[in-house]
């Protein structure tokens, strides 16, 4: 009995331990980076096109006479807010979403958009979105590979990029006459990646490498952080091939991983420790 009495205090303790190591961790790392998140930054790049930055993943509004393109919906209130945003510049005019990826902090709005058509990459299959995204998020047609779009003056490519990246079918858009990238968690401006589940750090070389080959970019907006231009692509690019070095050689780690200390990251699992980890597990 005493034994027992004994196992169940360890258990206790353990758990509380484990508890207060929780709640320390989501209030220094995970509360504040939620909170950032949240915030919102409207930038009017031209009379027919919105960005909106924050409040989840940065989203785009595109407008032309017949048709407005959305990208990204956003997460809790900042997706309710973009949604009347939207419906104030769409008024009668059919609206068409883009989900980059399944991923909450892209697509909790969907469920404001009911009568519009949500585009989204064809290697998820509908119960695996209803798992991770919910049923309410769900898209009703799914990009195979490309779509082309002639909006006005504007042509619009949609790229489901099909292999493992930070998702299984990541989506990125591509406005022609502004070379302009909506290239989602693909690229990040001064934050470590989201490595878990399918995300595979290869296929952001890959991917990096492809962009300034594919498309003439001039102007890039990240899945998260500020616009930039082409040297997102190119430090986001740096990046995991610091990483990648990192990972094969445990002399270099500790000094590769320092040069990123100021980038938004939260340990385990947006880190660039977590790449270096995912480099080593690819091998």
């Amino acid at each position: 009995m005493k034994i027992i009495k004994k196992a169940i205090k360890i258990i206790g303790i353990v758990l509380l331990l484990a508890a207060i190591a929780a709640g320390s961790f989501f209030m220094i790392y995970a509360r504040p980076f939620m909170q950032q998140m949240k915030e919102t930054h409207i930038t009017q790049y031209d009379k027919d096109l919105t960005i909106v930055l924050g409040g989840g993943g940065n989203s785009g509004i595109l407008s032309s006479d017949s048709l407005v393109l959305v990208i990204d919906t956003k997460m809790d209130e900042a997706a309710e807010a973009f949604y009347a945003q939207v419906k104030k510049i769409a008024g009668d005019k059919p609206i068409w979403v883009i989900n980059t990826h399944y991923h909450p902090d892209h697509t909790k709005g969907n469920k404001y958009y009911e009568k519009a058509t949500i585009l989204a990459g064809a290697n998820y299959s509908k119960e695996f979105w209803i798992k991770e995204a919910g049923a309410e998020s769900l898209p009703t047609k799914w990009v195979q590979d490309s779509l082309t779009l002639k909006m006005g003056d504007e042509t619009v490519t949609i790229v489901n990029l099909a292999k493992n990246i930070h998702t299984q079918s990541d989506i990125v858009v591509y406005l022609h006459k502004r070379k302009m990238l909506f290239a989602g968690d693909i690229i990040l401006n001064r934050a470590a990646p989201f490595i878990l589940g399918f995300a595979d750090p290869e296929g952001y070389l890959t991917a990096l490498d492809a962009f300034p080959k594919q498309f003439d970019i001039q102007t890039v907006v990240p899945g998260h952080g500020e616009l930039g231009g082409i040297e997102l692509i190119s430090n986001f690019k740096q990046y995991f091939n610091d990483m990648k070095v990192a990972a094969q050689d445990d002399t270099q780690k500790e000094k590769l991983m320092a040069k990123y200390k100021d980038w938004k990251q939260i340990p385990i699992f947006m880190s660039p420790n977590a790449t270096v980890n995912a480099f080593k597990k690819a091998k």
